[in-house]
């Protein structure tokens, strides 16, 4: 009996020591390494609960949206999510006050989660295919044929309400495609109609502001043969900067980027090389709450799937230009001085739109959670 237990302690304590090594060597090949332990007495009662501790956040806190969940993150840790299957977009995800995550299920059910009590649900509301905000708590999304809807998450036994019925102008030609919201944000709403002759990849749209009871503002007609898909407002809600994706063929096509100001003025900025046999697309776009737009931008040549990870450009001096250091992500946030958020690519496919959260720590990099399309960050409470 006791030779047996000696080779069980043996071999259990070689078993350990092979893991260990394992996942050096694999943290050394894919430089990142294994998140830390959570702090103990932080962990949910169960895999499918979220924390209800009471332990304050380190630093900001960071809000994500997945396949299958919609979470907040402290530092490596995951402290709470709301369950769902939600569609891959290019939605904001946080109201304004960042009181509260948010997310379309696939069903068009609205998911919500407290950043406060850490509590979520999915209410009982149908929402439209993109959800925008439009102060404090409150989320926005179009009905047709002229709605726009607004939701206080503030209050759990709220009804949506209409905020606003919008009559866009009459459009010559051929009868206008069905309005549909592109972005909202800091009291302005975005919207795209089509009204001309379509393409076959179903544009060009032509783009209106909706800022207040007036008439919409018409921001004029995208110079791209594809929809507006891309889009973000800054944090007051007037400046605009949209993607544009003019499409040669089912596999290929080039990006610029547009900023149109409140004065009216707008700038395009051309990404595409000079070789014609490159394709190129704006991945995902984002408006951090200081400084100018940033994006990641996929490059490829046509007819061959992308071979490299999506790169990180910002808009400066009326230009845009790759992040310094040069940065390969799908989406960037910075969380304090030497910490970020990194959304890094799928190596086996650099077009998917979703990939691996990861937190970095002074060069070094943690894994959070997979398949992730979307993050923002939440600030400390003043």
């Amino acid at each position: 009996m006791t030779t047996h237990a000696t080779f069980l302690t043996r071999s259990r304590s070689l078993l350990l020591l092979t893991l260990a090594v394992v996942a050096a060597l694999v943290a050394a090949c894919t430089g990142v390494e294994p998140a830390p332990d959570p702090t103990p007495g932080t962990e949910p009662s169960s895999p499918f609960d979220p924390t209800t501790t009471t332990t304050q956040p380190t630093g900001p806190l960071l809000a994500y949206r997945a396949a299958d969940e919609i979470g907040l993150v402290d530092g490596t840790r995951v402290v709470a999510t709301v369950k769902g299957t939600f569609p891959t977009s290019n939605d904001l995800i946080t109201t304004e006050d960042r009181r509260f995550v948010f997310a379309r299920t696939e069903d068009n059910r609205l998911a919500t989660l407290d950043v406060v009590t850490r509590r979520g649900s999915i209410r009982p509301v149908t929402v439209g295919p993109t959800l925008g905000t439009s102060g404090d708590s409150a989320v926005v999304w179009w009905e047709q044929p002229d709605r726009l809807m607004r939701l206080d998450l503030s209050d759990p036994d709220a009804a949506p309400q209409v905020a606003q019925t919008v009559a866009l102008p009459p459009a010559a030609g051929v009868p206008p495609g069905a309005p549909r919201l592109v972005v909202a944000r800091g009291g302005t709403a975005v919207l795209a109609r089509v009204e001309a002759p379509p393409s076959p990849f179903g544009g060009p749209d032509t783009l209106y502001a909706v800022r207040g009871p007036g008439p919409p503002a018409p921001l004029g007609q995208a110079d791209a043969n594809s929809p507006v898909t891309v889009a973000r407002l800054s944090p007051d809600g007037a400046e605009l900067a949209y993607a544009l994706y003019r499409a040669v063929d089912g596999a290929c096509g080039t990006a610029a980027v547009v900023q149109s100001k409140a004065d009216g003025t707008q700038e395009t900025f051309e990404v595409a090389g000079a070789d014609p046999a490159a394709g190129s697309r704006v991945t995902r776009l984002w408006w951090p709450t200081e400084g100018l737009p940033e994006l990641s931008l996929s490059t490829w040549h046509c007819g061959a799937p992308p071979s490299a990870p999506p790169l990180v450009w910002q808009v400066v001096d009326s230009t845009i230009a790759q992040l310094s250091p040069p940065t390969s992500a799908l989406q960037t946030a910075e969380l304090e001085p030497g910490k970020r958020a990194l959304l890094l690519p799928n190596t086996d496919d650099y077009a998917a739109p979703a990939g691996t959260l990861v937190y970095e720590d002074g060069g070094r990099r943690f894994p959070v959670r997979e398949d992730v399309d979307g993050i923002a960050v939440i600030p400390p409470a003043p």
